[in-house]
């Protein structure tokens, strides 16, 4: 393990990074105030989104090892269960706009209940506390990506392939 090459963490520094916080975390910042429902959905894209870069190459059919890992990884310790995130959240809230399997219920403004199990089982994720542990996660990643040429070189390698989505400067004919 080395440092990164001094262009690559310019350009991640001055480009890749604030540009995440700018799209990502503001979006998510915007949407828990006016619709948590939403918010929660967006957050759970999002770890999808870090744990691709994460993980570098291709998550086809490893979906769930990136998501799963970046969790373990990155998200405060024994908080979460990453794989119920990852099975209710991820698949559920994402791709059925449902809870799989009733894991959680969500709210927000409810600091008071984040984590807190009801009587019913569910464990209650309350929006900003969330957002809070995603953007801890988020910071501990790129932190560690900036000190670390393999992380640098997973995440440059998913850029290149993927892309980032980008403003595009329209320009009529």
């Amino acid at each position: 393990m080395g440092i990164p090459k001094k262009h690559d963490l310019d350009w991640f520094r001055d480009g890749f990074r604030p540009h995440f916080d700018d799209w990502v975390i503001a979006s998510v910042d915007r949407l828990i105030k006016s619709e948590a429902l939403i918010g929660f959905v967006f957050m759970a894209c999002a770890i999808d989104y870090l744990a691709g870069f994460w993980w570098g190459k291709s998550t086809k059919g490893e979906v769930d090892k990136a998501y799963i890992g970046f969790v373990d990884e990155y998200f405060p310790k024994n908080k979460y269960n990453s794989k119920d995130l990852y099975d209710s959240l991820r698949n559920g809230l994402v791709h059925m706009f449902t809870i799989k399997n009733m894991k959680y219920a969500l709210t927000h403004g409810h600091p008071e209940l984040n984590l807190r199990v009801t009587s019913s089982g569910h464990m209650l994720l309350n929006a900003d506390d969330f957002r809070d542990d995603l953007v801890e996660a988020k910071n501990k990643y790129f932190d560690a990506v900036e000190g670390d040429d393999v992380l640098m070189d997973k995440l440059k390698e998913r850029y290149n392939r993927d892309g980032f989505m980008l403003p595009i400067k329209l320009t009529l004919v």
